[in-house]
């Protein structure tokens, strides 16, 4: 009624044009209307108009009565005006038998009741039925235009879905009589699709692949990118509840055309299940008739950013009071190394979008930025904090709560974890590694529950340090820490992980001046939990192994280049595995030949495959492998029918050193498998990650295991020198270069390209005999491989030559 008095007093002062007033009304006149010289635009009331006071007199004589206007429906929601400029306001549209108004709610009023924001609405459109050009959504379902004729206005209402779906159907209703000519190449003809149906359309006109396109949730948002300090604006209060809930505010634009973001302007935020889409309008170009297409590429812009990319900003949160705008309304997030503030113009959105949020980021199967703070003092003053502001965004940073037995941690699990938190020297690490690897003691198990965790009462059982390939980038080798829990693996990666996963756009990578001097790194952090994994595959002599799950993105080669550490964590994956309750498979109705005659009991070894009472495999080397790579050797050394019987001695993982690079950065390593056979050494490159071939490959890999990159007789050795000149305990073996003797005759270049060149090295001009040498740069690891490669090669040395092997210490 209050609504309907208003809207009567109005009716009586305006008996002509309603759109008049507002017309002649132009941009300058308004204080919302964007000022691009003063670098702000700002929502209030507009000046030198007062605002409608509500009044129970009587209808002079000749007016229009209360009872003779009808209100058929009402929508508070945000309003976007398009008439020579762009104001945003928040509004209250009101719809009659016989009018549409349009009402705007100061700010001011926002901490009044209803009645008080009532009495207050300020108008700002009143037109007739006849006067509606075109209507339709703009965006389905949370996105409505009216274009009117008089004065060429256009208006874009953002309101909840149902309330905004009702108020289009009602304003069809009163307008069906007079039928509006809604044009059918519009962009507004979007009407009739859904939400999902525009996004996919979307998408496709982006060519972006169509996979991750169910949307989850829709949020009206700004988005302004940098440091709160500098472009934090001052929030109008807001506590007022229901519908009216509403607020105007001023910010300040910080525009980035690459990224797609102006604060100036509205934008939608789409969730999907891995990306974090934002699509923005060029309200501008609504107006304008030779914007009537079909092709929303010339109203809309799509980008979109990695889900795991997307980060509650972890020491900044609001410190309005409950209830106030801030809380509401605002949250603050690191997108890569950028901080984003974002500001939901529907009350509650904000807390939809976490629920929303956390729920995703919890099933994202993939690499996920993560928070690790510096120092424990710095997470207790933001949990702290959080806990006293008792809101969601403190819930959703909230790790899960550990229930502490006084079994955990030991003092023996403190002190092996402290004794194997050493990163090998020779492997490059992130800064945030680097602070990983300095934890000592309890000061391990705190930083992985309060940074890392993601399951609910878990306990670390298990750490190391090692190279790991990722099924998808099988050529990639990434420095990790492997953190074994008794509900998952926990795969802490190294910084260059990056530019392999989904890339981001170049301005979401730059990081902020004071990124450095913040309390937290950002770290990239994979999980495979212990009720996905399928089967481990152990590798040769235990060299490295691989643990596989339900698909591609989770099959994880760790090159441990070491057997003890391989020996190790195997042993605790058993032991935690066995904490696991498992239902068993059913057995198949119609047996198969392999369930028939094939033993099934968990728990026993059959042909060096071993399945645990967790229905995991442990999948061990067998003489089939064996005999498949000394066939692969034998292979090569085609022409050589002299040879004694191929015998496969030792098989170790190394790396080939490039004495022509630095060191520093660890890029001068190449990896390679060395192979010991009774007569040749040989340098493959191989491949870890994609053999053998998981139970849902299409396709066989692009190559194959075994590429051979170098191979030399033993009798051609003439010396070994070991040394500190490049990497501790590294090996140069001196080669004579025999001619016609070279186990590489039968390849050829077109085939290896540079690598066999860099392979076989420089030939050197002379040796002991006069004659060339060729040198190899071998570094390994694990002493205790070093050790019995050099132990093994005497051996077979002075088998072949009748003397001892030359080693010679360097300086």
């Amino acid at each position: 009624m209050n609504i309907l008095c208003c809207l009567t007093q109005v009716v009586q002062r305006q008996p002509l044009s309603w759109t008049e007033a507002a017309s002649r009304r132009g941009p300058g006149s308004d204080s919302r209307d964007i000022d691009t010289e003063g670098g702000y635009f700002e929502m209030g009331l507009p000046k030198g108009e007062p605002a409608l006071e509500w009044s129970a007199a009587p209808a002079p004589d000749g007016g229009l009565a209360p009872e003779h206007l009808h209100i058929l429906q009402v929508l508070w929601g945000f309003s976007i005006q398009i008439h020579k400029g762009i104001r945003h306001f928040a509004a209250c549209l009101v719809l009659t038998d016989s009018v549409v108004a349009v009402f705007e709610i100061p700010h001011q009023t926002s901490r009044g009741n209803r009645l008080h924001i009532l009495s207050a609405l300020k108008l700002v459109l009143c037109f007739p039925y006849g006067d509606l050009t075109e209507f339709g959504f703009l965006v389905p379902e949370v996105c409505l235009v009216l274009k009117v004729r008089s004065g060429g206005h256009c208006l874009c209402l953002i309101a909840d879905a149902s309330h905004l779906q009702a108020f289009h159907s009602c304003l069809h209703t009163c307008c069906s009589p007079q039928q509006p000519p809604v044009l059918a190449d519009s962009v507004l003809s979007c009407g009739k699709a859904s939400l999902q149906e525009f996004i996919y359309q979307l998408m496709g006109f982006y060519h972006i692949s169509s996979e991750d396109s169910e949307i989850k949730a829709c949020f009206p948002a700004y988005l302004i990118c940098g440091d709160k300090r500098d472009i934090w604006p001052t929030l109008g209060p807001q506590p007022s509840e229901g519908e009216t809930a509403w607020a105007g505010h001023s910010l300040r634009p910080c525009e980035s055309a690459e990224a797609g973001l102006s604060a100036g302007q509205p934008c939608w935020i789409f969730l999907t299940p891995q990306h974090l889409n934002i699509v923005k309008a060029d309200f501008s170009a609504l107006p304008e008739k030779e914007q009537h297409s079909s092709d929303p590429r010339k109203i809309f812009r799509l980008s979109r950013i990695p889900l795991a990319s997307v980060l509650l900003h972890p020491t900044r949160h609001a410190t309005q009071p409950e209830g106030s705008f801030s809380d509401g309304h605002v949250l603050e997030l690191l997108v890569g190394y950028r901080f984003v503030t974002a500001v939901f113009v529907l009350p509650h959105e904000k807390f939809h979008f976490l629920r929303i949020y956390n729920l995703l980021r919890t099933f994202l199967q993939d690499v996920k930025t993560i928070v690790i703070f510096k120092a424990s003092k710095n997470l207790e003053m933001a949990r702290n904090h959080l806990l006293d502001s008792n809101n969601l965004q403190a819930a959703s940073f909230s790790k899960p709560h550990l229930t502490l037995s006084s079994l955990y941690p030991s003092e023996f699990l403190m002190q092996k974890m402290t004794e194997d938190n050493q990163i090998p020297f020779y492997l490059p690490v992130s800064s945030s590694l680097q602070y990983v690897a300095g934890l000592r003691g309890s000061a391990i198990v705190e930083f992985f529950h309060n940074n890392v965790a993601e399951v609910e009462n878990e306990e670390l059982r298990y750490l190391m340090w090692s190279s790991v390939l990722f099924y998808k980038t099988p050529d990639v080798e990434v420095t990790a820490c492997v953190l074994l829990t008794t509900k998952a693996v926990y795969f802490l990666l190294d910084d260059s992980i990056r530019h392999h996963c989904e890339p981001l756009l170049d301005f979401w990578n730059q990081r902020n001046s004071d990124y450095d001097n913040s309390p937290f790194h950002l770290s990239q952090c994979f999980v495979l939990k212990l009720n996905d994994l399928q089967s481990v595959n152990v590798g040769l002599f235990d060299q490295y192994f691989r643990v596989t799950g339900s698909s591609a993105d989770h099959i994880v080669t760790c090159l441990t280049r070491d057997s003890y550490s391989t020996h190790a964590f195997i042993q605790h994956l058993m032991a935690v595995l066995s904490l696991l309750a498992r239902t068993p498979s059913p057995e198949p109705v119609d047996k198969d030949f392999y369930s028939e005659f094939g033993n099934k009991n968990t728990g026993k070894m059959d042909n060096y495959e071993l399945i645990h009472s967790s229905r995991v495999k442990f999948i061990y080397p067998n003489e089939e492998e064996i005999g498949d790579l000394a066939f692969i050797v034998a292979e090569k050394m085609d022409g050589l029918a002299d040879r004694p019987a191929l015998n496969i001695l030792l098989y170790v993982l190394a790396f080939q050193v490039n004495p022509g690079e630095g060191t520093s950065s660890g890029s001068s390593l190449q990896p390679k498998t060395l192979i010991l056979t009774s007569s040749d050494l040989f340098l493959f490159d191989e491949d870890h990650v994609s053999y053998p071939l998981p139970d849902f490959a299409k396709e066989p890999p692009k190559k194959d295991k075994y590429q051979l990159a170098d191979g030399r007789r033993i009798r051609d050795l003439d010396r070994v020198l070991m040394g500190y000149q490049m990497y501790p305990q590294a090996l140069t073996f001196v080669f004579d270069d025999v001619q016609n003797h070279d186990l590489m005759q039968n390849l050829t270049l077109d085939h290896f390209g540079d690598t066999l060149a860099t392979a076989q090295g420089v030939p050197r001009a002379r040796g002991r005999d006069g004659g060339r040498e060729v040198q190899w740069y071998i570094f390994i690891p694990s002493a205790e491989s070093r050790e019995k490669l050099i132990s093994m090669l005497a051996r077979q040395w002075e088998t072949l030559c009748g003397r001892e092997l030359p080693l010679e210490l360097t300086g």
